[in-house]
């Protein structure tokens, strides 16, 4: 379990022109203590070199995460394109307990055409599956489950709480920009940011929000949903300054990504906000 707040880039540090097995290092010497590794668009990473990083992680202190391939789709129509989502989800998990990742995130699933119930229904089938496969091969990470941004998505956080109720060695990864361009600007202040914390403890339990995995950024959003990640400052939406006060009034230890366009940079703004609220009284 984390024992504290953990802040960290989604992907290398802009600035650091390495390889990814050296991102810890730089990493930790910026301040940060969280790494997200994204194979998005494919995990490319060897063995060997996911090794390296997780070597890495551990001497610099640096808490790692795998993000899944972006074109995994459990409630596809296409049969087989569902029979890849799962060797997808199970490459990136298993690559990611090589590099000590904690947690591989992925997007679940589009409706796809489907009703809601059949397409949760199918993701959870599916990413089942994944699970027991994991499980019989002796291979030690948590299943993520994000909040997706896209209104054509499956991953509302009722969504995500279901999935990670019905699944074991399942937790929840929350993206706050996604709930927030999902549900046409939902998270405003204090007591928004509260709800999504109380209801994941709810459906949950405690344990689930005192180290909860999270992605933050501003977004832009249209009617249909998230339209693009921004830097913090441009729009103040989602604020970030409430979701410090919550997680410093309630004691939680998450680990924060920063998914912004300056990824580290705003990491750090963000960390000293959470430094500036430690020291209010509320």
């Amino acid at each position: 379990m984390a024992d504290r707040i953990r802040l960290g880039p989604a992907g290398n540090p802009q600035e650091y022109s390495g390889s990814s097995p050296g991102a810890p290092e730089f990493i930790s010497g910026e301040g940060l203590s969280a790494y997200e590794y994204q194979g998005t668009r494919g995990v490319r990473i060897s063995e060997e070199n996911a090794e390296k990083l997780g070597e890495n992680a551990e001497q610099y202190d640096v808490w790692t995460t795998m993000h899944g391939q972006y074109w995994i789709n459990f409630a596809s129509q296409d049969e087989e394109t569902r029979e890849k989502s799962k060797e997808r989800l199970f490459k990136a998990a298993r690559i990611g307990s090589l590099m000590n990742a904690r947690q591989v995130v992925f997007h679940p699933a589009y409706y796809s055409d489907r009703s809601e119930g059949e397409a949760l229904e199918l993701t959870i089938e599916g990413v089942s599956e994944v699970v027991e496969r994991l499980k019989d091969e002796g291979i030690e990470i948590l299943v993520g489950p994000e909040t997706t941004g896209k209104r054509t998505q499956l991953g509302s956080l009722e969504e995500i709480i279901r999935i990670c109720q019905e699944v074991p060695r399942t937790a929840p990864t929350v993206d706050f920009a996604h709930i927030h361009a999902r549900n046409n600007g939902a998270l405003e202040e204090k007591k928004d940011y509260l709800g999504v914390f109380e209801q994941i403890e709810e459906g949950l339990g405690a344990d689930a929000v005192k180290n909860l995995h999270t992605h933050f950024t501003e977004v832009k959003y249209t009617e249909k949903g998230e339209d693009k990640h921004l830097t913090y400052g441009s729009e103040s939406s989602p604020p970030f300054r409430p979701l410090a006060e919550v997680i410093v009034e309630n004691g939680y230890t998450p680990i924060i990504i920063s998914e912004s366009p300056i990824l580290d940079k705003d990491a750090l703004r963000f960390k000293e906000i959470l430094e500036d609220a430690e020291y209010e009284d509320f």
